[in-house]
């Protein structure tokens, strides 16, 4: 006798089933921590939108919290690029074969925006018919995509727990979590300009030598822990009113993108530059006037407090 088959996530992820149907309009994928829509715009409205309608479509979502969820997004290329699947097939709203997984509702579009961009202009779409990733202008009507919105499955916080950032009053935020403190407000609110790698280094020594908020060791972030505050599950906006992902408590208007002090191992021209509207980072010309940067120090008790104090 045929035993019945178990649709439980856990029996599932057992059998490296990558997509989860949540039965919510929603499709789990367990294995990265992300969580999609099962229908994309296409089917939902029955055309094409621009990018900017990408973002509006977000946000009407996240109003009415989809799922029971706010914290729905245009995908990154990198994200978008998990749907793919050679194995696998499903139809668009053509007709046509797209390695898109069967969980996933046929007739759907076969691109989707990416929230990859080139300045305000341009935007990365992908294309599931072929794993090809493409550029359009973000605004034109007559070269549009579909997207389908994804969100990162975040563990609630326990509502006992301490708030994990802390306004110190003094310009300073403290991360519980990772036990940093960061300057609430970054070079681009602070010099209403963007700044190379150098003049990035040069603005936090202005920081040390004014001994802000008390400090003198205020440092440019390594990778790992300007990726720390990047928060997926909460947005704010930038310099440009675009959206960024950044904790609660962290002051909008803020660079869409964070200088490094981490160096290329063999070519010291280059930086990584972290990207606060999309969670990835990139090597890029320390001389390149790009955005912001946010400074950051090791919070260590005063000398004479007990352990933990600030």
């Amino acid at each position: 006798m045929t035993m019945p088959q178990s649709h439980s996530m856990e029996e599932q992820v057992r059998k490296k089933c990558k997509f989860i149907d949540n039965g919510d309009g929603t499709v789990s994928d367990a294995v990265h921590g992300l969580m999609w829509l099962k229908r994309d715009t296409w089917l939902e409205k029955g055309r094409l939108i621009t990018w900017h309608e990408s973002q509006e479509f977000a946000r009407e979502l996240n109003q009415r919290k989809f799922a029971g969820y706010s914290n729905w997004r245009i995908p990154t290329a990198s994200e978008a690029k998990l749907l793919f699947d050679p194995e696998v097939t499903n139809t668009d709203m053509e007709g046509c074969e797209i390695h898109l997984d069967y969980v996933f509702t046929e007739g759907c579009g076969f691109t989707t925006w990416t929230s990859e961009s080139r300045g305000a202009k341009a935007a990365m779409g992908y294309d599931l018919r072929s794993d090809f990733e493409f550029w359009l202008a973000k605004e034109n009507d007559g070269f549009p995509s579909a997207v389908r919105l994804v969100r990162n499955i975040v563990l609630e916080r326990d509502p006992d727990a301490p708030p994990r950032i802390v306004d110190n009053k003094d310009g300073t935020l403290t991360d519980n979590d990772t036990g940093l403190m960061w300057k609430a407000n970054d070079s681009f609110i602070e010099l209403d300009k963007w700044v190379s790698w150098s003049e990035g280094k040069t603005w936090i020594k202005t920081l040390n030598d004014s001994q802000f908020a008390g400090h003198t060791d205020w440092r440019m972030p390594t990778r790992k822990e300007v990726q720390s505050i990047y928060d997926p599950s909460h947005s704010v906006t930038d310099n440009y009113g675009e959206t960024v992902y950044l904790p609660e408590g962290f002051t909008a208007g803020s660079g869409l993108t964070c200088w490094t002090k981490t160096l290329h191992k063999t070519d010291l021209s280059l930086a990584i530059r972290f990207q606060f509207y999309n969670g990835d980072y990139k090597w890029h010309k320390i001389g390149l006037r790009s955005h912001g940067v946010r400074a950051v120090r090791t919070n260590r008790p005063k000398k004479g407090s007990p352990e933990g104090e600030n």
